[in-house]
């Protein structure tokens, strides 16, 4: 953001769009919140306000085991192959509960419950970027140097042969029709996933990269580029709307929460978007400054944030960071995965799990639970 957008240390509300201050707290929420905790909102041109606070009032703590990376025999033509080390970039759950973690050496298969590798898919590109779970089932995986669908119960690996705007596939999307949409570092594309056929192409989106993309609850896709935020409507393919006062920011962590709004992690801040007015309304004091990687929210109030040196949680009523986590394989946080509240992170020497539910102890230490170790 511009200088003029900043926080300065002395003002504790501050509006995001320009220097006057946020209207000051107005009561508390209608339905009540954690603690009775005021809600601080303001209505200002019809746009909602929120008051993101910075302040560090506690952590929490679990036990911890930790469990090195392990292969077992080959299964339905799933070979393992290369040593599986390195950063890990992408999770997923598939419909039968399997956990797939892409890493920049190949995409296994890992046990969640010991964190032995039980399969490596055999990719012809190695550097795994991203992956989606299709309506029918399949895996499709983006790498540095391709797009390719896997089969989850024999591993066959299909090489998706589109004509791309560029073979480094950065996002994937698949919306309420079931179309997959591939974001690349030269625009997007919109594909069928039976047939692999295009229908739709975006070479000259702003930003260009397509670093990140969410389906909203209102069936839109939303992209962060090198440039910001664009809104896009799948049904006709047009960019319907750029998002103000975020213009110009590389954005490369997103999520959309459980109210339907969505934030966006930067190199030096989250934002928050609403996606009604699609205005920027506010941003989280508390991690101003950090290099935003991941982004996630199962649960209303709640929000995770994984940077390039740690990961915390954020009560997105005030922006109070309510739980920083320890013992995690690296600080460095690239993905997370909320599945039954439970949360998955990937990181740049492995894979660690944690009870989204943690508490707040006075011991002020949050531990996770180490799954997937890279030496």
């Amino acid at each position: 953001m511009s200088s003029n957008h900043s926080v300065r240390e002395s003002t504790r509300w501050r509006d995001l769009i320009g220097s006057n201050p946020l209207l000051k707290p107005r009561g508390r929420h209608k339905g009540g919140n954690r603690n009775d905790r005021p809600v601080f909102s303001g209505l200002r041109s019809g746009l909602l306000s929120l008051a993101m606070l910075g302040i560090l009032v506690g952590q929490a703590i679990a036990p911890v085991d930790i469990f090195p990376a392990q292969s077992q025999p080959v299964v339905n033509n799933r070979t393992p192959s290369r040593a599986t080390d390195g950063r890990v970039s992408s999770l997923l759950i598939d419909n039968y509960g399997r956990l797939w973690v892409g890493t920049w050496r190949g995409l296994i298969e890992v046990n969640p419950s010991n964190g032995k590798t039980l399969f490596v898919v055999n990719l012809p590109s190695p550097v795994v970027t991203t992956m989606l779970l299709d309506d029918y089932g399949k895996l499709w995986v983006g790498t540095a140097s391709g797009l390719f669908q896997v089969q989850p119960a024999t591993g066959k690996v299909e090489n998706v042969a589109i004509n791309l705007p560029s073979n480094r596939i950065l996002s994937l999307a698949i919306d309420r029709a079931g179309f997959i949409w591939v974001g690349t570092e030269q625009g997007i594309v919109r594909i069928s996933p039976t047939s692999a056929e295009t229908y739709a192409r975006l070479p000259n989106i702003p930003g260009i990269a397509a670093n990140v993309m969410q389906i909203d609850h209102a069936g839109q896709l939303w992209v962060g580029t090198l440039e910001g935020i664009i809104k896009i409507n799948p049904g006709t393919a047009e960019i319907t709307a750029r998002i103000p006062y975020v213009a110009g920011q590389i954005v490369q962590a997103m999520t959309i929460d459980p109210e339907g709004l969505i934030w966006a992690g930067t190199p030096r801040n989250v934002i928050l978007v609403n996606p009604a007015t699609n205005k920027a309304i506010a941003r989280i004091n508390s991690v101003t400054g950090r290099d935003i990687l991941a982004l996630a929210s199962d649960k209303k109030g709640e929000l995770w944030v994984g940077t390039r040196d740690g990961l915390m949680r954020v009560d997105t009523d005030n922006g109070e960071i309510t739980a920083t986590i320890q013992n995690l394989p690296s600080s460095e946080i690239n993905t997370l995965l909320l599945s039954d509240r439970q949360l998955w992170i990937g990181t740049r020497f492995g894979l660690a799990k944690l009870n989204a539910d943690v508490k707040i102890f006075d011991s002020r230490t949050s531990n996770a639970k180490v799954i997937y170790a890279t030496p």
